[in-house]
């Protein structure tokens, strides 16, 4: 019974969303995926991070907790990927970030919030801002073949990061209408993310579903082997702990695509893993979100 109570209540909307966004696709209504994931990036992800780190309470050592599991999260999945990925005798640039990138934006943010609530999201954007912020680094260096540390200080998430960890740790606050503004541009952020996730589903073109099949499994019970790994190292429980966990084992990220498709990595492969792990993700994670909840 509870898995069926998380399926529906949990992951339910969620899927319902991103079903509405494969509809518009299909039906082959307007939409431009690039002025959306431009919007999502530098305004409403930023927004979101501000909004949600400085009014949620979370305090610097709780984000540093959370940060530093993202980061061990992602290190493992690296690992874990190069050593798949080698062993299936793939290419490194197209497969390793594909493994180790989960979708912990437009799946991980509504999963945690419906799962934990308003503490559980705060919690997540503290996992999803350092994971974004080594997928547009370390992530796109390995599909690209080479490191342009440059491109993170022009991150607008960067910054936002910063003033948000600023304003929790001095208790100052913006003033009303600003504070008001940030709420409203953050709030497009999750809607969006996840009508575009369905959108970008519905235009993918896969191909070698065997093998995709294989790469989607590692991913989804690969990642939450880490997860749980990770949380129990730092000793975390309670919502912490199942943020953790179920960010860490999201399918793979829709940019992993984007990716392979900017730098000619395979990237009809690469959409099958993407396809295949959100698909298979509707089976695994009420499963996975049981064992913490």
């Amino acid at each position: 019974m509870q898995l069926l109570a998380i399926l529906f209540d949990v992951v339910g909307p969620i899927f319902l969303v991103v079903l509405a966004g494969w509809i518009w696709a299909r039906r082959g209504a307007p939409f431009d995926p690039r002025f959306v994931t431009l919007l999502v990036t530098t305004v409403a992800t930023p927004c979101l991070v501000i909004d949600s780190l400085a009014n949620a309470g979370l305090s610097a050592a709780a984000f540093g907790q959370l940060a530093l599991a993202s980061v061990l999260c992602h290190a493992f999945a690296l690992a874990a990927a190069y050593g798949f990925v080698r062993a299936m005798g793939g290419p490194v640039a197209a497969f390793v970030p594909v493994l180790a990138f989960p979708n912990s934006g437009n799946m991980g943010l509504p999963l945690a919030l419906f799962a934990f609530g308003p503490a559980g999201l705060a919690l997540a954007i503290a996992f999803y801002a350092i994971a974004s912020l080594l997928q547009f680094t370390v992530g796109q260096s390995i599909a690209a073949g080479g490191l342009k540390p440059g491109e993170l200080l022009r991150m607008p998430l960067v910054w936002a990061i910063i003033a948000a960890i600023g304003l929790a740790a001095s208790g100052l606050q913006l003033p009303v209408f600003a504070g008001r503004a940030i709420h409203i541009l953050g709030g497009l952020m999750v809607p969006l993310m996840l009508l575009s996730l369905g959108y970008s589903l519905a235009r993918l073109k896969t191909a070698s579903v065997g093998a995709a099949v294989a790469y989607s499994l590692a991913r989804l019970l690969g990642g939450f082997a880490i997860g749980w790994i990770v949380a129990s190292l730092l000793g975390l429980d309670g919502a912490a702990r199942g943020v953790v966990v179920a960010q860490s084992a999201m399918p793979s990220a829709v940019y992993n695509y984007m990716f392979a498709e900017r730098y000619g990595n395979r990237p009809e492969e690469v959409a099958g893993i993407v396809v295949i792990s959100t698909l298979l993700s509707l089976a695994f994670l009420p499963a996975f979100l049981a064992s913490v909840i």
